[in-house]
């Protein structure tokens, strides 16, 4: 059909259209035009709500900042005003149109402030801390229809999403953009420096610090900090792209493809040469403790104390040489830039003989700038390598100096142990806080420092002996002592105090929400704890307070032992629930597990302790009381840990069962999918 047309002349321009369509081209350059006029206002409006949404973080996360030392101080009422204000703050911004970037890091910041708080015995039930909905994934299939009748919805699955071929997490690499990355945003600071006690120089010391949490990228504390703006500092910023970068490739289960484990992040980040053994690669298989024969080598007693005299100065964990750590029998067996030093079984093959007697080998002798060992001493390293390197004490991540210990108790008797535990006790304390003479009550297998009133202080020393009286029979039959040398139990009046003996003793910042905690230093095995505020208007604080010594009273004699820290701590909650339950805490406890155990990633880092420490705890009490709480478990299976057995051998012949096996159909049985084996 012969269309009309129409010649149109304007600056230069001959066009020829249907008439219809020049309707329609002229409706549209008046939208083009319209659109470019209001442009730069579309601009300058969206830049101004950036502006204000960035400038209303600021301004929460520094009255949750000035909570936190108000709390630190005691200031618990002023601390309790700023959260209400906080909250305030987060509910408006979260109804803006575009929900601001990090306000989801601030809200986690206030739930940690109100369960210390809570921790307090503050009364917080009134503040209610807002949640952000989960943005649901893009579908790539028609949906399935809602369930009907108010059918239970499914949860978020309790594992890493799956990892991509080749050692690359969802299809990110370690090595060629995460490591970039850290390096970039993060070196000055936590690789080649160490501040506020963490440093990640290397994937290996990442993942060891807990910041990550393998498939949970949101629960991080490495993203947590970074979406709060609380890091990096001093000016510098990450981007969206790589924020969701990295939150992808945590998620995907953080996968390492980047070789050793101990390569630097900068040769890494800088494409430099891996870390790779210099000769064939040593298969190291699995090491537990076991009972040694008659004539054998203690690796505890003798072998242990000659590492930490003349080799762990500079194989330490910070910046060891040549990058071998000698800090466990594990780091020591993983090697380092030359491999293995040690080959099982076979001494004159090791590195580390042919170093300390200077024989074949490129480089100095061991130690270096030192008088070489004595060939007696050298001997019995090699007797021991020969005898297969048998540990005979603890676990292969054990320290040096906890293992040290153990072969010092063997030889001792219980009041020669507490003896020198409890002067250890309070040398450990001066190392916490320096500048503070602790006062000092000890009460049969319990030694009480703190630094309150002498009439304080007796009353934490009754209530931790009758503790101990209450937690005994939980662990150990007849009239045997709860642990050989007793446990020595820190007080700690303030906050600060306490963030000072994580900082100064344990060589990390206190995790937040934590108001107790229990392990092993040296010849220690210890239980610390931040006392209720004096403040405090909570009736059952006290109650609470009893809750916990019980707790750290329990993990601290099973680490004793050797039970590694997601047992103790279980295990501790276990007996606390049994024996105090009446405290408030305990309902607090049973509640907080479902929540708790979403923030967990799989039960192979649950295992491992990686995680954020609240709710690892949460889900230690609620997993090992569910296979513990009823019977003589615990007692048998102290038993056991006290006849030399290795922990996971006593465990899996106690239960039938290993405990990463053991944890997942307790997870599944929450009503969770299944954790992924890793």
């Amino acid at each position: 059909m012969k269309k009309q047309q129409q010649e149109i002349t304007g600056r230069g321009w001959l066009v020829f259209a249907p008439e219809p369509s020049l309707r329609l081209f002229g409706l549209c350059l008046v939208c083009a035009a319209t659109m470019l006029a209001l442009w730069p206002f579309g601009v300058a409006a969206v830049e101004q709500a950036t502006a204000s949404n960035a400038s209303s973080l600021k301004e929460i996360k520094k009255s949750i900042d000035t909570a936190q030392e108000l709390l630190a101080e005691g200031k618990l009422s002023k601390a309790v005003t700023l959260l209400e204000e906080a909250t305030k703050a987060i509910e408006e911004a979260a109804q803006f149109e575009r929900v601001p970037s990090g306000l989801r890091g601030l809200i986690q910041q206030c739930k940690i402030l109100k369960e210390e708080l809570e921790i307090e015995g503050i009364d917080v039930s009134t503040i209610t801390i807002p949640s952000l909905p989960v943005s649901a994934p893009k579908a790539v299939a028609k949906p399935a229809p809602a369930p009907a009748g108010g059918a239970p919805v499914a949860r978020l699955p309790l594992k890493p999403n799956p990892v991509g071929a080749a050692g690359i997490s969802a299809g990110i690499s370690f090595r060629g953009q995460v490591a970039p990355l850290l390096a970039r945003q993060c070196g000055g600071c936590h690789i080649a420096g160490k501040k506020g006690d963490f440093q990640m120089a290397s994937y290996e010391m990442l993942m060891r610090s807990g910041m990550v949490q393998p498939g949970v990228g949101n629960a991080s504390r490495l993203v947590e900090v970074i979406l709060s703006g609380d890091m990096p500092r001093g000016g510098g910023k990450v981007s969206p792209a790589d924020l969701g970068m990295l939150m992808r490739w945590i998620d995907a289960g953080a996968v390492f493809d980047g070789g050793n484990r101990a390569t630097p992040l900068e040769a890494l980040a800088k494409g430099g040469a891996l870390l790779q053994p210099a000769g064939p690669a040593v298969v190291i298989k699995p090491i537990n403790a076991v009972a040694l024969a008659p004539g054998d080598v203690s690796f505890a007693a003798d072998i242990v104390p000659i590492f930490l005299k003349h080799c762990a100065g500079c194989h330490d964990a910070d910046d060891p040489d040549a990058g071998l750590q000698m800090v466990s029998l594990e780091s020591i067996m993983k090697g380092g830039q030359n491999g293995p030093p040690i080959v099982p079984g076979k001494a004159l093959e090791s590195l580390l003989v042919k170093k300390l007697k200077g024989m074949n080998i490129e480089g100095q002798r061991m130690p270096l700038e030192k008088p070489p060992l004595p060939l007696d001493v050298i001997a019995q390293i090699e007797k021991w390598i020969n005898q297969g390197i048998k540990l005979d004490a603890l676990t292969p991540q054990a320290s040096l100096e906890s293992v040290a210990a153990v072969g010092v108790a063997k030889k001792l008797s219980h009041a020669e142990l507490a003896t020198i535990r409890f002067n250890a006790g309070k040398k450990l304390w001066k190392s916490a806080i320096p500048d503070e003479d602790p006062l000092v009550q000890q009460r049969d297998t319990v030694s009480v420092i703190g630094n309150v009133t002498a009439s304080r202080l007796a009353e934490l020393a009754d209530a931790a002996a009758a503790s101990s009286s209450q937690v005994r029979p939980e662990l150990v039959e007849g009239d045997q002592p709860l642990l050989k040398g007793g446990v020595v139990i820190f007080v700690f009046l303030k906050g600060y105090d306490y963030s000072g003996f994580w900082q100064n003793v344990l060589f990390k910042e206190r995790p937040k929400g934590m108001a107790g905690n229990a392990g092993v230093v040296g010849d220690v095995a210890y239980a610390a704890l931040l006392l209720p505020s004096a403040d405090n208007e909570n009736a059952n604080a006290e109650d609470d307070f009893k809750l916990q010594l019980v707790e750290q009273i329990t993990a601290a004699a099973l680490q004793g032992r050797g039970a590694p820290q997601w047992f103790a701590t279980g295990a501790g909650r276990t007996v606390a629930m049994k024996t105090v339950a009446r405290a408030p805490l305990v309902k607090v406890w049973r509640s907080d597990v479902p929540e708790s155990l979403q923030r967990i990633g799989s039960a192979a880092e649950f295992l491992k302790g990686h995680g954020e420490p609240a709710a690892l705890a949460t889900v230690s009490g609620g997993f090992v009381n569910s296979i513990a709480a009823s019977g003589n478990r615990l007692r048998l299976l102290t038993k056991q840990l006290d006849a030399g057995v290795a922990f996971e051998k006593a465990f899996t012949d106690l239960f039938r069962a290993t405990p990463q096996a053991l944890f997942e159909a307790w997870a599944a049985k929450q009503g969770l999918r299944p954790v992924r084996r890793s």
